[in-house]
């Protein structure tokens, strides 16, 4: 590709030519590479490669791959592209906590898997390994409790198997038009719509007191308006627009990940307009897919618990992949970050939200009775954990009671207890129900906590590498990959490690 590779893409891309049946016979580093194989196959599927030239193709022909990227920096007026894309499609729609690289997901289906027949998911987020399971025509199945995320991965999964995307950007258009005028002169004339159909006495009074009221009316006029279009495309892609901007136009401090309340006074900007912006960054994600090949997977997503629910268990024989990017050891607070989205689009009711934010896998948010509960599991090991999990664990409660640590600290040891007791039923039950012989791949972050003083770090890799080897996992690869660094808000969050952990069912 035209731009600079991290090391670990570059060693990706030379063993995608291997699972795609091609030998690499002269690679000179920095020019082109010759390979013996399938030309059409690598145009197809490769990640990391601009083009092909050979036989099949003399002029050369660019890799879809490539297409998909070049497209997105055209139809954003951009010069050359000096950095990778991740946003092209159907993935800039929605900036969602916790994203992963699409490419990376391509690259390791055709590594681990390129036999595949359909992608599993159970922590699938906004969805962008199903869209990339897609493109490579896999049937999908995803899998997330947080009712945003399974709402984002439903839309962006539709749209990538939408048969009519030019009909869907008209209709878009027109309802967005529609919306916004709403908009305006609910904010303008401090009017409000009636949502309590929708969202029950309760929604409306939560909303209310989280919103100026000039903000509030012309929410609940746009929110009613696209109510009506809500069985359409193009009308959950207007409500999805505007539900990323009601933080943005909220009382909530927006560049925090907690829930606190902005210093006063704060004035609501005009809300029609950045409506109209979102969804003008749709609108470019479904030009952008235009021109992509008519796909001919399908795509079911669940709004489930990954330790509860497979509904891919029955698969006729064909070969499955599972991939995914599981919850953090101490995972960010996903329901609390979107609360305003949930409630505004009536996917949980305000008093069920505290609820949710507790179930998600790797979740902080417990009771003081919750911890004394998982105090004691963890000093019994209910959950059976390997020792190299437990060791650590009793380190950590260790150096936190001599330095009389507070309660936060002190919950630490039993939070990440829970966390790994909570992948640990995960992987039974993916390891129930993949055959011999299937992977699972996680993307998996290390993580730190400190102790005393200390920093002590989690290789939360390696430690779910044991934990799947004590359910009957085999440890397949430990695959290094390099990060980005993070930089502003989410920077103390960011994680400068990253492995992708390959486990196989023996046979």
């Amino acid at each position: 590709m035209p731009y600079r590779l991290f090391p670990y893409e570059r060693r990706l891309g030379l063993r995608e030519l291997e699972g795609l049946g091609a030998d690499v016979v002269e690679d000179p580093g920095d020019g082109p590479m010759l390979v013996a194989g399938e030309i059409e196959k690598i145009r197809r599927r490769a990640t990391y490669f601009e083009s092909v030239q050979g036989a099949a193709a003399p002029d050369g022909a660019l890799t879809v791959q490539a297409e998909v990227e070049r497209r997105h920096r055209a139809l954003r007026a951009e010069g050359r592209m000096r950095r990778q894309p991740t946003r092209f499609g159907p993935h800039g729609m929605h900036e969602y906590k916790g994203k992963f690289n699409p490419q990376l997901v391509r690259a390791l289906c055709n590594v681990v898997e390129p036999t595949a027949e359909i992608l599993v998911d159970p922590f699938c987020g906004s969805g962008t390994a199903l869209v990339e399971g897609l493109r490579l025509d896999m049937d999908v199945v995803g899998v997330d409790r947080s009712p945003m995320a399974w709402l984002m991965a439903r839309i962006k999964t539709d749209l990538v198997l939408a048969r009519d995307r030019p009909a869907v950007r008209t209709r878009l258009r027109d309802i967005a038009d529609r919306a916004a005028a709403e908009i305006e002169a609910g904010q303008t004339a401090c009017v409000a719509a009636d949502l309590s159909p929708v969202l029950g006495e309760e929604g409306m009074a939560y909303l209310r007191d989280w919103f100026a009221e000039p903000a509030f009316c012309g929410l609940s006029r746009g929110l009613s308006c696209l109510s009506a279009e809500s069985r359409s495309y193009a009308g959950r892609i207007a409500q999805l627009a505007l539900s990323s901007l009601v933080r943005q136009v909220s009382d909530q401090l927006p560049e925090d990940l907690r829930i606190r309340r902005r210093p006063e006074p704060y004035v609501a900007p005009a809300i029609a307009p950045l409506f109209l912006d979102a969804i003008a960054r749709f609108e470019r994600g479904l030009e952008e897919m235009e021109d992509w090949d008519a796909i001919a997977g399908s795509a079911h997503v669940a709004l489930a618990n990954a330790n509860e629910h497979a509904p891919w268990r029955k698969t006729d024989g064909r070969r499955r992949l599972l991939l995914t990017s599981p919850p953090y050891a101490t995972a960010l607070p996903y329901i609390d970050t979107d609360r305003l989205s949930i409630v505004a689009l009536g996917l949980a009711k305000p008093s069920q939200l505290a609820g949710l934010e507790r179930s998600l896998l790797g979740s902080r948010e417990w009771s003081r009775a919750e911890q004394r509960d998982w105090d004691e599991r963890r000093k019994r090991n209910d959950a059976d954990l390997p020792s190299t999990v437990t060791r650590l664990l009793r380190r950590i409660d260790g150096l936190n009671r001599e330095a009389e640590a507070g309660f936060r600290r002190r919950a630490v040891p039993s939070l990440l207890y829970r966390y790994f007791a909570g992948m640990a039923e995960a992987m039974e039950t993916w390891r129930s129900n993949l055959g011999p012989g299937e992977a699972a791949v996680l993307i998996v972050g290390h993580n730190h906590t400190t102790a005393g003083g200390d920093r002590i770090d989690i290789p939360t890799p390696e430690l779910l590498g044991s934990v799947a080897e004590a359910r009957d996992f085999e440890v397949a690869e430990l695959i290094e990959l390099e990060t980005w660094p993070r930089y502003g808000l989410h920077a103390a969050n960011g994680v400068a490690e990253e492995d992708a952990l390959v486990l196989r069912v023996p046979g």
